[in-house]
């Protein structure tokens, strides 16, 4: 699905192709766009083409900075009306494991699009170091090591430390008596959001596994 702006022409869920169109306006023809979507593991690639009117040209970082806005501008497409189903630790989670959970949100920390196909709302199986237990409102959370995003030689600190917080669904009290911290300990949760100001993944309806 693409925002108010982009004319979605068609599309084919079975091949991952959407043909677009970005609308002539008083200075320019319409710009045909082909979209193709293909999956790589658990993450989703999309490919984005242009083509440009004969005998028009471009700069290649004018066309690279108009691709990325336009490649933001593309949603995918959501059931508003459907209650998400409840967290299962089964075959149809994403096994992964903290450290590269972070590194592969960090990655796509700048492009909100890729955070949205390939992030949220899916449900990860997250195995990770138990850095903190902790309880608010009768909520439990527990907060996974994902390691800092390290510039140069950088230390080690609560500031620029990646963590995956799991707030834990109810009725997992005997889940959480038995973590320890700097503990390994593998958890189940819908992934939420991204916190870039404080490095923090955010995963709800956690369960044990």
């Amino acid at each position: 699905m693409a925002r108010e702006g982009i004319k979605t022409l068609s599309s084919d869920v079975s091949t991952g192709v959407l043909k677009a169109e970005n609308p002539a306006t008083m200075f320019q023809r319409a710009l045909p766009i082909d979209v193709f979507a293909s999956m790589d593991g658990t993450l989703l690639n999309v490919e984005m083409v242009f083509t440009l009117p004969s005998g028009v040209g471009a700069s290649r970082e004018t066309v690279k900075k108009y691709l990325c806005g336009a490649l933001n501008q593309l949603l995918p497409k959501v059931d508003t009306t459907a209650a998400p189903s409840p967290v299962k630790a089964d075959s149809t989670a994403i096994k992964v494991d903290a450290i590269t959970l972070a590194k592969q949100v960090k990655e796509s920390a700048n492009n909100p699009a890729r955070l949205r196909l390939n992030f949220i709302g899916k449900v990860f199986q997250v195995s990770g170091k138990v850095l903190s237990i902790a309880e608010n409102a009768g909520i439990y959370t527990v907060s996974l090591d994902g390691h800092p995003p390290v510039m140069g030689k950088a230390p080690t600190t609560k500031g620029n430390r990646m963590a995956v917080v799991c707030a834990m669904t109810k009725n997992q009290d005997a889940t959480v008596a038995a973590l320890q911290t700097n503990q390994r300990a593998t958890l189940v949760g819908r992934f939420q959001g991204f916190d870039s100001k404080t490095n923090v993944i955010n995963l709800q309806d956690c369960i044990g596994r």
